[in-house]
């Protein structure tokens, strides 16, 4: 390929959507009032572009067996499937979520905007996070990530929820930031460049051994820093924060996006630049998981709002995705890479499931239906297709039977065992157990007998809203009809990291 050609197709999804960004900002502040159809209208069709860009980068590598168009600026680049496929996910996120919001769109034609904007810089930021492994670049994406899904937060003004929320997101987001440049700042003091993909060979850039201690700790740093998207403790507040306080389409969009990009960065990261056979990260990454997952699942035992349960269940899918990113190692050193495939289609149900579960969750919430546990008593009868819809996302944000979460825990859990790490699928199975009773506790009240609960009306939101929250729903059942294609198409992904 043409190096120049390749330059431009890597660049051009991040170009699409960072264009439709600027076209939103500049109508929102020439022509204020402007109808908030016209920056949906204009998300859309960036959205589609950025697609099709992702579609010509993939046509480009064809006959590649690799998967990798080229690598350029030292890493700061990549072209390969990997990227296409992380950036087809973000896009699919942003239409979902755009489509989802007209309620509050309709609420807040002074900020839709700003709102449509910043959805499509964030999802600009993840691509280009997905496309290197160069130290200042992540730098670079990673911080204006954190800024688009702060100021996401923040934009609900009227709302000291949010503002509170948001605020804490301002110093966890800082912390985080912090901590992963300074985990860099050690790496590049071990290696001596940029490029992360001189950690993996062992040796500096002068031919000298690698500091082992800067190693060890620069990649503990750089692992913690990145779990503040991912949603996994130590930093688990950051999207709890958001799925309890933001409206339903930010909450659904911040979460999906934050899993996406977090979990698919870690992924390259521990591959290509942490070094795949490495015990340094994949132990690490493997306790992490296990935190994540059992300590998701006893708190979604005693959660008391809907809310804090879809936070929960989704921090226990965020341990199961680390256990799948620990697991690489295996597939890279010469058996078939099924830990780099069973992350790729974890990531589509789990982005699915939580875009899904808070789009529905904030349909009841716009109805005026309280969050507790008390007032969803009985919402199957008084509401049976939005509490049917509801009741699938969650089925699937638990990882439970027929859904795609569970064909991609199995997945997980079968890639895990053959790199060794038995202790921590057994520790996947009690969290599984541990989300599955809290998910049936609450399926129980909202499928009990009405008690003359106070009334609410579904139809407050709009019907394209809502047959978008019931899409998105339905996408768990789909993704699990077509396993096996997905899984391959998923499979080709993973075979551009090496």
């Amino acid at each position: 390929m043409n190096p120049n050609l390749a330059i431009l197709l890597g660049l051009l999804p991040a170009v699409m959507l960072a264009g439709g960004a600027l076209a939103c900002a500049a109508v929102a502040l020439g022509r204020p009032g402007t109808r908030a159809s016209l920056y949906r209208w204009v998300t859309l069709i960036a959205t589609v572009a950025a697609f099709v860009a992702s579609m010509l980068e993939l046509a480009a590598m064809t006959h590649d067996a690799n998967g990798v168009g080229g690598v350029d600026y030292q890493g700061g680049l990549i072209i390969d499937r990997f990227h296409v496929f992380g950036t087809v996910l973000v896009c699919g996120v942003v239409a979902l979520t755009v489509l989802g919001a007209q309620a509050y769109l309709r609420r807040a034609v002074a900020r839709a905007g700003a709102f449509c904007a910043l959805l499509l810089l964030s999802a600009a930021a993840s691509s280009m996070l997905l496309a290197q492994r160069e130290m200042a670049a992540f730098t670079v994406d990673f911080a204006l990530l954190i800024a688009c899904l702060v100021l996401l937060t923040a934009m609900t003004k009227t709302s000291s929820v949010t503002a509170e929320a948001a605020f804490r997101q301002v110093l966890s987001g800082g912390v985080a930031l912090a901590t992963a440049v300074y985990g860099l700042v050690l790496v590049y003091a071990a290696t001596g460049t940029t490029d992360l993909s001189r950690l993996a060979t062992g040796f500096r850039v002068d031919g000298t051994r690698v500091d082992p201690v800067l190693a060890v700790v620069g990649i503990c740093l750089v692992v913690i820093g990145l779990l503040i998207v991912v949603g996994a403790p130590p930093l688990q507040a950051w999207t709890r924060h958001i799925q309890e306080a933001a409206p339903g389409p930010m909450a659904g969009f911040s979460s999906a996006l934050g899993v996406v990009t977090g979990t698919a960065v870690l992924s390259r990261y521990g591959v290509e630049g942490f070094g795949a056979g490495s015990s340094r990260w994949t132990v690490l990454v493997d306790v992490l998981a296990v935190v994540a997952m059992l300590s998701g699942g006893v708190l979604a035992i005693r959660a008391s709002t809907i809310r804090r349960l879809i936070a929960d269940l989704s921090i226990v899918q965020a341990g199961f995705l680390l256990l799948a990113v620990a697991s690489t190692a295996k597939g890279i050193s010469g058996q078939a890479a099924a830990g780099q495939t069973a992350v790729l289609y974890a990531l589509m149900g789990a982005a699915v499931s939580l875009v899904a579960a808070l789009l529905l969750a904030g349909i009841f919430d716009a109805a005026g239906l309280g969050t507790g546990i008390e007032a969803y008593r009985g919402v199957g009868r008084r509401s049976p297709t939005t509490a049917g819809f509801l009741a699938l996302a969650l089925l699937a944000l638990a990882g439970l039977p027929p859904l795609a979460g569970f064909i991609a825990r199995l997945l997980i859990a079968e890639s895990a065992l053959d790199a060794g790490a038995g202790w921590a699928v057994a520790a996947a199975g009690a969290a599984a157990t541990l989300a599955g009773v809290a998910l049936f506790r609450w399926l129980s009240v909202m499928y009990a007998e009405d008690e003359n609960q106070a009334p609410f009306a579904v139809t407050t939101t709009p019907l394209v809203s809502r047959v978008t929250a019931w899409t998105v729903a339905v996408l768990g059942l789909l993704l699990a009809a077509f396993a096996g294609p997905l899984i391959s198409i998923a499979g080709g992904g993973a075979t551009a990291l090496h």
